[in-house]
């Protein structure tokens, strides 16, 4: 995987790329995608309601809960472009979430 240093902005929201190492991540993608797509959900694009459910899934985890059994974090870091372990993946997913929320 590619190591991105610059910044990446989506709809105005300004990615750090140290968190992100993909920068083609299906999670990108699907952030893009226009409402009139089938990638929108009442209102919400498909990455921001992947991004809300996976951190819900990883903070089971951390505690000793698989949230399903075809939850792999594997799938995690492939689809948002991020690598560490579980309570790194969190840490960095709460940072992308508060990118898009514009808190940071």
């Amino acid at each position: 995987m590619k190591h991105i240093t610059d910044t990446y902005a989506i709809s105005d929201n300004h990615f750090d790329i140290d968190i992100m190492e993909n920068e083609n991540c299906q999670f990108l993608k699907d952030l893009e995608s226009m409402p009139h797509s089938n990638k929108f959900y009442n209102g919400v694009s498909l990455g921001i309601y992947n991004l809300i459910t996976v951190k819900g899934a990883l903070k089971l985890w951390i505690k000793g809960i698989k949230p399903n059994r075809n939850f792999r974090l594997k799938d995690v870091r492939r689809y948002f472009g991020i690598s560490g372990n579980a309570k790194t993946l969190l840490y960095k997913l709460e940072t992308i979430s508060k990118i898009t929320k514009g808190e940071i």
